[in-house]
């Protein structure tokens, strides 16, 4: 493989499955950029023809990792460190080729006519690199932040940081070093170890399509609320006044971008039915919007932080996972006279002589794990490794600290391993005080909701289960988590609830997990039972 001609001829027989070939081409890579005595322009034209190869059937084998749920861990495993090892070995080889060019230049020579094609496409590899990394909550490695932010001074020295280049033939506009600089730094700075890997490629995907709109300077100002230090990379970090400034310093931003991504989001809820073609066919509306809206949060000037600091310890603590878990293991409401509404339509348990509420622990599993520390409402957890199965960023659990007889609800928020590849979370308490209620819906005629109504037209009720939160971080207003695509704005429901049963609007869709939504309501006064 020491020309491109020779290296077309091997690529034909490439095995037909796009895992095995990565792998292949990954070895290639591997060799190409480690052996001496190959002619430069060579070496660049083969990465190139192998780069190009590889692209395509990485972006099978991500398709794969991301969405094929019939996949067992190992085998999941085994896409992700193919997609790690290409990308691994094709940003070494380009760094390879930056290298020989620049030391075969003599005083006085023109820059190699490739090197601003090479440097942009090393750019974009090590974010691709970076996002592999992400997909697995492993940290971005010392190397990649460092190669980054030496190709980045090269591009400003050289004066082509903002030169306008099309880095691909199947690229639809050309791109920039300081666009294709900053996709991981966007990136990271979304907070990646508190999404999903699908939310996280869609994110990328945003970045990419829109990174045009981002902001670079070498001054703070406004829409630059992140800084990257050329001298000392590392993860992104929200600037403030304390800050020293420094001349190594770059201040980024979304920059137009944050009103565009708040114009999609608002034409979509003044337009729910308006079709989304962009981003992919995989991802779904509501994804999409969520997304952009986790995008904006972090990206703002003032993003989420703890609001009180964590307490070191060490202690057991029981999780179940899932909202029919959570519904078992948590106060059940099982008919109306258990509890009542109080004039400020909260809810108040009643006390009944002879009765128990029940607590449905029956068949229901529960796990131990370790709990490293805790804040008013947030858990650090250990995670054993036959839990990492269904421990991801989103899963509901229910949770029972040493020493509470109750059971709060809670969602993972942030996923990391650490250097032994073992699996740590943090967890955000949602509701201290949940309880488990039916909720009664009522439709008419065609205009149905939910189903409710027969195919007579006549009326139908039709109970659905759904959590109260009660005493949660959001003292401003209420939730409740309803299941998996239960929301539908502005829907009513009569809950069964006390002797005049109250209703409740469904006003907005906060999350959407696995199994469950999470959803913003407004409580209204009892209307009768129809």
């Amino acid at each position: 493989m020491y020309d491109v001609e020779a290296a077309g001829k091997l690529l034909l027989d490439l095995p037909a499955e796009p895992g095995q070939a990565l792998v292949e081409i990954a070895s290639w890579l591997d060799t190409v950029g480690r052996t001496e005595g190959y002619d430069p322009d060579e070496r660049i034209g083969v990465i190139k023809l192998l780069d190009e190869t590889g692209q395509k059937r990485a972006a099978f084998v991500l398709t794969a990792f991301l969405g094929d749920t019939r996949l067992k861990e190992f085998d999941r495993l085994q896409l992700w460190q193919a997609l790690a090892g290409f990308w691994e070995n094709l940003a070494a080889g380009y760094q390879v080729c930056l290298k020989e060019i620049e030391s075969g230049r003599k005083p006085g020579d023109e820059p190699h006519p490739e090197r601003a094609l090479i440097v942009l496409r090393a750019l974009r590899v090590l974010a691709q690199e970076a996002k592999i990394l992400h997909l697995r909550y492993l940290p971005v490695t010392p190397r990649i932040w460092q190669s980054l932010a030496e190709l980045y001074a090269r591009c400003e020295s050289g004066q082509f940081s903002t030169k306008p280049l099309k880095l691909y033939a199947a690229d639809p506009l050309p791109t920039t070093a300081r666009q294709e600089f900053l996709r991981e730094l966007m990136l990271d700075a979304s907070l990646p170890e508190s999404e999903l890997p699908k939310d996280i490629e869609l994110a990328s995907r945003v970045i990419a399509r829109l990174g045009g709109g981002f902001l670079l300077h070498l001054e703070p100002g406004e829409g630059c609320n992140l800084c990257f230090d050329l001298a000392h990379p590392g993860r992104p970090f929200h600037h403030a006044p304390a800050t020293p400034a420094a001349r190594t310093l770059r201040y980024f931003g979304p920059g137009l971008v944050e009103a565009g991504i708040r114009e999609i989001i608002a034409r979509h809820a003044s337009h729910p039915d308006e079709p989304e073609k962009r981003l992919g066919d995989e991802f779904t509306l509501d994804e999409k919007v969520l997304v952009l809206k986790h995008l904006l949060l972090y990206w703002g000037a003032t993003p989420p932080h703890r609001r009180t600091q964590r307490i070191k310890l060490s202690a057991p603590v029981k999780v179940a996972h899932g909202l029919g878990a959570a519904s078992h293991l948590v106060t059940r409401i099982e008919f109306s006279g258990m509890a009542e509404v109080t004039a400020g339509l909260n809810l108040k348990l009643k006390k009944q002589a002879g009765l128990a509420l029940e607590e449905q622990h029956a068949e229901t599993a529960i796990a131990e794990w370790s709990e490293r520390d805790a804040s008013t409402w947030g858990l650090g957890v250990d995670i054993p490794r036959q839990d990492e199965t269904w421990a991801r960023i989103g899963t509901l659990c229910a949770i029972q600290p040493a020493g509470l007889k109750t059971w709060w609800v809670g969602v993972i928020r942030r996923f990391h391993r650490d250097a032994a590849n073992r699996a740590h979370a943090g967890i955000e308490v949602i509701g201290k005080k949940p309880l488990a209620v039916y909720l009664r819906g009522l439709g008419e005629g065609s205009q149905r909701a939910d189903n409710w109504a027969s195919s007579s037209g006549s009326f139908q009720f039709t109970y659905v289960g759904a959590l109260l939160l009660g005493d949660s971080a959001q003292p401003t207003h209420k939730e409740m988590l309803l299941p998996r695509e239960g929301y539908s704005a502005g829907l009513i429901y009569e809950a069964m609830i006390g002797e005049e049963t109250p209703h409740v609007r469904l006003d907005e869709l906060l999350e959407r997990g696995e199994d469950y939504d999470r959803v913003r309501v407004t409580w209204l006064k009892g209307q009768g039972s129809g």
